[in-house]
């Protein structure tokens, strides 16, 4: 059964959300390396919208926890992996995160607001190709 959780604790939640993305984006201005990994990302995938602080922020995740690689090559969502023809294996857990913003409230861009949304990645580790008929 899925928790129900406070008005008090989604504020919470949201707030430390808001605060690790800040922290990331300050840091991620001074990371040389980071930025060129992101360039090289792009550039093999011209097609993926991802800012650099959403890759920043991934990134800083996978290396807290020693994952060899880049975000969205060597770590991707589920349903990502699937569509690259590999399988998470059954009973992998998702340890990595990556954050989008989403808008609510209000249809015109000046109306509503922005609050951001964790998903989850899976690491190349997790997972196995797709056999072949």
């Amino acid at each position: 059964m899925k928790k129900k959780h406070t008005p008090e604790e989604k504020k919470q939640y949201f707030q430390n959300l808001r605060d690790k993305w800040q922290a990331c984006k300050v840091a991620s201005m001074q990371d040389e390396d980071a930025k060129a990994k992101y360039q090289a990302i792009l550039e093999q995938a011209p097609s993926l919208k991802i800012s650099y602080t959403s890759f920043y922020f991934t990134l800083k995740t996978m290396q807290d926890q020693e994952l060899i690689g880049v975000p969205y090559v060597h770590a991707k969502t589920y349903k990502g992996w699937q569509e690259n023809g590999y399988n998470v294996k059954k009973g992998s857990k998702s340890t990595i995160s990556g954050v989008t913003w989403i808008k609510a409230g209000g249809e015109d861009n000046d109306d509503g607001f922005l609050f951001p949304k964790e998903y989850r990645l899976f690491h190349a580790d997790q997972v196995e190709e797709l056999a072949t008929a």
